[in-house]
């Protein structure tokens, strides 16, 4: 008996089996969707962009508040806030998604709130915002079953960023703005 026999079909065994893995390699890159470049430098744009936004409301809230205009000043803030903390993120989140789905991209996302001139008012507004998000979220399921992943994490971003935040947002300005 050679000794060397089970090293040679050991040997032959893994060659055979890298070279399995090989073109495993090559089939799943030649038939996987790649996202384009320009996408992603289109998705650091937009986020840019809001970062841009949310950077004019913050100098504006500036201006406003030593101008002695305090609810000017706190809507500003606020959106420049919302541009800062809510917007880029949700914006790369949902570019990306978009992106690695292949549809087309959103664009910037600028959060704007309406000056309240009383409590009333933010309180309109308020209950707006809560049935922009029940519209935006009763629309993940079927946007889901259709395939457009991008829109439905729009929708689940944004509609939270509606039942939560904006709501207490148009409050406080409408407070604000009855004193």
């Amino acid at each position: 008996m050679d000794s060397n026999k089970p090293r040679i079909q050991i040997l032959i065994g893994l060659a055979a089996a890298a070279g399995a893995v090989g073109a495993a390699a090559m089939v799943s890159t030649a038939t996987a969707p790649t996202a384009r470049a320009d996408d992603f430098t289109d998705i650091i744009t937009y986020v840019d962009a809001d970062f841009a936004d949310g950077q004019f409301n913050l100098t504006t809230a500036f201006s406003d508040f030593s101008g002695g205009d305090f609810v000017a000043g706190l809507t500003s803030l606020f959106q420049g806030v919302d541009d800062d903390v809510l917007g880029a993120p949700d914006n790369l989140l949902i570019g990306t998604v978009e992106a690695l789905a292949g549809e087309p991209l959103g664009g910037p996302l600028p959060y704007d709130l309406g000056a309240e001139a009383n409590f009333a008012g933010g309180l309109a507004d308020a209950e707006n915002d809560f049935s922009y998000a029940v519209v935006n979220l009763e629309d993940i399921p079927a946007e889901l079953a259709a395939g457009d992943y991008g829109v439905a994490t729009y929708d689940v971003l944004i509609g939270a960023d509606y039942a939560s935040i904006a709501p207490l947002e148009e409050l406080i300005l409408g407070a604000a703005a009855s004193l």
